[in-house]
């Protein structure tokens, strides 16, 4: 149930729509920070899916499903690029990093993803 005058929106309209501005700004890398959740086995809207349906977005960090990915998933948007889609659990039990290279000459590439356990000494 929608609360008060709350309009619901395409998430992957509305997801697409400002990605596309957001490149047209000139932004390097777009991330989407969603809720949508990482997979589902009904009919229904997912980070996947939202991966799969779009166009100008480049990393997906993902929540809702409360999911601990090893690494990072990869898809392919709607113009052959990839779509990194990342989710690392609940409750700040792990965190994600995530490392980006850039270049003039070439696109940009993910050069590195690891999860860090909370409390758990890291070398970096």
């Amino acid at each position: 149930n929608l609360y008060g005058k709350t309009v619901y929106q395409d998430p992957v309209v509305a997801a697409n729509t400002t990605a596309n501005l957001l490149q047209k700004k000139g932004c390097d890398l777009v991330i989407c920070l969603s809720h949508l959740g990482d997979r589902y086995t009904e009919n229904k809207v997912s980070d996947e899916i939202l991966a799969k349906e779009s166009y100008d977005i480049d990393l997906i960090i993902g929540g809702h499903t409360h999911r601990f990915f090893e690494e990072p998933r990869k898809y392919r948007n709607k113009n052959g690029g990839d779509v990194v889609v990342n989710q690392v659990g609940f409750g700040g039990i792990q965190l994600g990093r995530l490392e980006y290279q850039f270049s003039r000459l070439s696109r940009k590439k993910l050069a590195k993803a690891h999860t860090v356990v909370v409390g758990k000494k890291t070398s970096e």
